[in-house]
């Protein structure tokens, strides 16, 4: 708070009152050499009316009163109001606080709008911390909310394991073990969201290496012989966008170990190219020797087709003359979208 006049006097003078006894003790010097130059040219002025020799002298003596009263104004204004108007401009460029004690000689009208100014300026500080306490606290939350549904995830993944292990059906176990891969690659994306900076975006090249990595393992944590080669764009995508994209590659890769890879492995080329509005995943696999590459129609290519309409794309299928499939899937790039 800026200390309040004590006692009256100017300090407790308002602005209006003041600039008004200012103005007029600067304008004094204009009056006075106006009457001077009055009495100047009448008290020398020749009889008959004929021309005062002396105008020129009482004309020196108006402009120098003109000029004396304008100099004065323009203290006056520099003394209660510039200055002040300085003072409040500065003050409120880093914190008002102690800096609007100065103000305490200043008429009641700057006053009171410095001591505004110092309330405003605290509220915003308190708000300004406030709001940073709370989006912490938030983000605490986010990564405690998605950490958790991570854990839950696995814990699904890992009864459908239990269930899967007690199958003597081939077909069945096949489904399960289909059903908890794609469980797993959900369970990444919220990994990847509360370990990641970001809470709202991944990084996409770290996230479909290690989707890939864990896809082309085995039920014993070995790996068949695949060779993978990567080539992904950089790109931050959001859960909306990463959840169908990742469920894509799933069911490609897994497609692809099924029927498209050798026993002893083979070549698995994983392409993810941005054009400017449009972006691309393209998974390749080797084939098998003596086989030509067949499209199916099973779950997995309707499933494939429904997350490209969920990404507002397409997504094509491509035997290639040497052996072997290569599953495609162009959408809008997320970043380009309105």
């Amino acid at each position: 708070m800026i200390p309040a006049a004590k006692g009256g006097g100017w300090a407790g003078t308002s602005l209006r009152v003041r600039f008004a006894l200012l103005v007029a003790l600067a304008l004094l010097p204009l009056v006075l050499c106006a009457l001077a130059a009055a009495i100047l040219i009448l008290g020398r002025a020749p009889a008959g009316g004929a021309a005062s020799p002396f105008f020129l002298e009482a004309l020196g003596l108006l402009l120098l009163g003109f000029a004396l009263g304008l100099t004065g104004v323009v203290i006056v204004l520099d003394r209660e109001v510039y200055r002040w108007v300085a003072s409040l401009r500065d003050a409120a460029g880093v914190r008002i606080g102690d800096e609007t004690r100065a103000f305490a000689s200043a008429a009641p009208e700057l006053r009171d709008l410095a001591d505004r100014l110092e309330g405003m300026a605290g509220a915003i500080v308190s708000r300004d911390r406030a709001l940073g306490e709370n989006l912490i606290q938030r983000d605490g939350l986010l990564r405690e909310i998605h950490h958790r549904v991570k854990n839950n995830l696995q814990v699904i993944s890992s009864l459908v394991n239990l269930q899967q292990r007690s199958l003597s059906d081939p077909a069945a176990r096949a489904a399960m073990s289909d059903t908890r891969q794609r469980i797993a690659a959900l369970a990444l994306i919220y990994r990847a969201l509360y370990e990641g900076a970001d809470l709202r975006k991944v990084n996409l090249a770290d996230f479909l290496e290690e989707l890939i990595g864990q896809l082309i393992l085995t039920d014993t944590g070995q790996s068949p012989g695949i060779r993978t080669e990567l080539a992904i764009d950089a790109l931050t995508i959001d859960p909306d966008h990463l959840a169908p994209l990742a469920l894509f590659a799933v069911e490609a890769i897994t497609n692809a170990k099924k029927h498209g890879l050798a026993e002893g492995g083979g070549r698995l080329v994983v392409r993810f190219t941005v054009r400017g509005e449009e972006a691309e995943l393209a998974i390749t696999d080797s084939g098998r020797p003596g086989m030509e590459a067949v499209v199916g129609e099973g779950v997995g290519r309707t499933l494939m087709s429904a997350f490209a309409r969920q990404l507002g794309g397409a997504v094509s299928f491509c035997p290639l003359a040497a052996g072997g499939l290569t599953a495609r899937l162009t959408f809008p790039t997320p970043e380009a979208i309105p």
